[in-house]
C-alpha cells in the first residue's frame, strides 16, 4: 500500500500475486495507477463484470475530471488507452455507431469459414520452424506473433508488413519507456501511427478491394459515418487489438501447458474438440489482459457496497478476477476439465466485450493443436520473463526446444510431415 493508503498497480509486479493481494483487500479495491492516478479496481469476477457493465460507469472519458483538468498529463503513460477516437474510447451511441460498421466480419459465419486458412497458415510456420530443430527457438516472435498478424492483415486486406511498420510505436503506447529519452514520448508514437496509417489509408484509396479496410474507407468517403480520425484510429485499433491479445492468449496458454505436463499429454490422446476446451481455461488461468482499463463514473454509483463518486476511474483485475475462488475451485490450478473455465473477463464484459474474441479463440485453438500435434515434446528453454504492462499480461519471449528430452507421461511420437 501507498501512504495514500491505496494500493499501488505496478507495471512490473508480479500479476498473480498482485491478483491475490487485490482480493485480499476486497471486492473494490482503491488503487493507485503510475503517475499516481487514483482510481478503483474491482478485484473479483461478479464486482467485474457489475463494472464493465454498468449503465452509469462509461468509456468516454469526457466524463472522467481528472483528464479534463490536465491532472493525468497529455503523456501519461496509459493515455492512448483512454482516449482515442475510436470504438475503445467511446461510450453509447458513438460506440455503437463505430463497432456496427465492422461487426459483420466478426460474426461467427465469416471466422468460421476463416478456420482452413488459419490451419494453413499455422502449418507454414511450422515448416519455417523445422529449420531451428535443435535450436532453441521464441515461440512467441517466430509463430504465436506472425499467425494472428497474418490473419487480421488477410481480413483488413493490407500486407503483413502493415503490423511491423506499427510495432515499436504500439510497444510505447502500452509498455513502460524510460522517461529520460526523448523518442520514447507517447504524443511522438501517435503522430508516427498517423503518418504510417495514412499513408495505408492512401494506398488502399488507390487499389479498392472488397475488403474490411475499403469498407471504412467508403463509410468515410461516401457514407458521412466515420470522421477522419475514427478512421485511422478505427483501422489501428483492429490491426492491434487483432493481434495483440491473441499473441499473448497463445503464448500464455503454450507456456501453462508446458508446465503442467500431464495437462498436456491427456490433450494430446484427446479428439481435437479437447483444443477447444482447452482455451478457456488457459484465458482464465493466465489472461493476455491483465487490467480492463477505464471506466469513468457519470453518477455517483454503489457497487459491492462502496461509493463511486461522479467522475472517478475504474477498472477491472482481470487476472484477479478469473482466480476468483467464489466462482471457481481451486483457481490457482490449471484445470482443463474445470466446468467453470469459460466464466472469465479476459475479452472483457457488456456493450465493450472485444468484437474480434470470437477470431482470437478459433487462433488460439488452432496454434495449440497444431504446435504440440507437430512437436508433442516441446519444452521449455528457459523461464521467461513476464511483461512489463499495466494493460497486458504475457512475456517478452518464450523460448522452448521443439523436441525435448525430458520424459513426459505417454506423450506420443512426433507427427511425421
Amino acid at each position: 500500500m501507498n501512504p495514500s493508503g491505496r494500493f499501488s498497480l505496478k507495471p512490473d509486479a508480479n500479476s498473480t500475486e498482485e491478483a491475490r493481494q487485490l482480493r485480499l483487500l476486497g471486492r473494490l479495491v482503491p488503487v493507485t495507477l503510475p503517475g499516481g492516478v487514483p482510481a478503483w479496481a474491482a478485484a473479483d469476477l461478479s464486482t467485474s463484470r457489475e463494472v464493465l457493465g454498468h449503465e452509469h460507469l462509461t468509456k468516454d472519458p469526457a466524463h472522467w475530471p481528472a483528464l479534463q483538468d490536465g491532472s493525468v498529463p497529455d503523456d501519461w503513460e496509459l493515455i492512448a488507452l483512454v482516449r482515442g477516437a475510436s470504438m475503445l474510447h467511446q461510450g453509447s451511441d458513438d460506440h455503437r455507431r463505430l463497432r456496427r460498421l465492422v461487426s459483420g466480419a466478426f460474426t461467427r459465419a465469416p471466422i468460421e469459414a476463416l478456420r482452413s486458412r488459419i490451419t494453413e497458415i499455422a502449418e507454414e510456420l511450422l515448416d519455417e520452424l523445422e529449420a531451428t530443430h535443435g535450436e532453441p527457438t521464441d515461440i512467441r516472435e517466430a509463430f504465436a506473433f506472425p499467425l494472428p498478424v497474418r490473419v487480421i492483415c488477410e481480413v483488413l486486406g493490407v500486407p503483413h508488413t502493415a503490423i511491423s511498420g506499427l510495432r515499436q510505436q504500439f510497444d510505447r503506447l502500452v509498455i513502460p519507456q524510460d522517461s529520460g529519452d526523448p523518442d520514447t514520448d507517447i504524443r511522438i508514437a501517435v503522430t508516427d501511427i498517423y503518418n504510417t496509417l495514412g499513408k495505408l489509408i492512401a494506398f488502399k484509396r488507390n487499389a479498392p478491394a472488397d475488403d474490411l479496410t475499403a469498407a471504412l474507407i467508403e463509410a468515410h468517403d461516401n457514407g458521412d459515418r466515420l470522421s477522419e480520425q475514427e478512421l485511422v484510429e478505427t483501422l489501428f485499433l483492429i490491426l492491434i487489438a487483432g493481434h495483440e491479445t491473441t499473441i499473448n492468449a497463445i503464448t500464455n496458454t503454450v507456456h501453462s501447458l508446458l508446465t503442467h505436463p500431464h495437462a498436456l499429454s491427456e490433450l494430446l490422446r484427446g479428439d481435437d474438440e479437447a483444443w477447444s476446451r482447452v482455451v478457456d481455461e488457459g484465458l482464465r488461468f493466465s489472461p493476455p489482459i491483465r487490467h480492463v482499463v477505464l471506466r469513468y463514473a457519470t453518477a455517483d454509483v454503489d457497487v459491492a457496497g462502496t461509493r463511486i463518486r461522479k467522475g472517478e476511474a475504474v477498472l477491472a483485475a482481470t487476472v484477479a478476477a478469473g482466480r476468483d475462488p467464489q466462482r471457481h475451485e481451486r483457481p490457482d490450478e490449471f484445470d482443463i476439465h474445470r466446468s467453470t473455465s469459460k466464466e472469465h473477463i479476459a475479452f472483457g464484459y457488456g456493450a465493450h466485450y472485444c468484437l474480434g474474441a470470437r477470431l482470437a479463440k478459433l487462433e488460439t485453438e488452432i496454434a495449440l493443436r497444431c504446435l504440440f500435434t507437430r512437436f508433442p515434446r516441446l519444452e521449455l528453454a528457459a523461464e521467461p520473463a513476464q511483461l512489463r504492462s499495466i494493460s497486458l499480461q504475457g512475456f517478452t519471449s518464450l523460448s522452448v526446444h521443439l523436441d525435448g528430452q525430458k520424459a513426459h507421461p505417454a506423450l506420443p511420437t512426433r507427427a511425421k510431415r
